[in-house]
């Protein structure tokens, strides 16, 4: 199967859910423009001076596109192989040194060399922000 049907069938998976999410943002915009409307003729005055942010403009919609277009085409997918990234192994803090390996190929490692039959991995991706 050549790209450009790969690329077609993306596509066509994709439209539905573009679709639905370009009608949620049409039909928010419609009722914050139907609020206002309905506050200025009330004479509130409560969004006389307002600026309103339309949600369904051409940079949200190509947002939008492109972030179903990065799921679709990640590499891990549900149920298939896991991928096996390489790993940076942290220095460890012994004695109040900070001790690191002179052979540079044992940092090097693997996410699946720390998998075990026995126990499941999890991992941890912190974040100090």
């Amino acid at each position: 199967m050549g790209m450009l049907s790969v690329d077609l069938l993306v596509t066509l998976q994709i439209l539905p859910g573009f679709f639905s999410n370009c009608l949620f943002l049409a039909l928010y915009d419609s009722v914050v423009l139907l609020k206002r409307v309905v506050s200025l003729l009330s004479c509130s005055g409560s969004a006389v001076g307002e600026e309103w942010q339309r949600m369904l403009t051409s940079a949200g919609l190509k947002s939008i596109w492109n972030s179903f277009l990065l799921d679709a085409y990640k590499q891990v997918k549900l149920g298939g192989e896991a991928p096996n990234s390489k790993v940076v192994k942290v220095p460890t803090i012994s004695s109040r040194k900070l001790s690191f390996s002179s052979n540079r190929s044992s940092d090097e490692c693997r996410l699946l060399d720390f998998e075990s039959s026995d126990r499941p991995l999890v991992v941890n991706f912190g974040s100090a922000t």
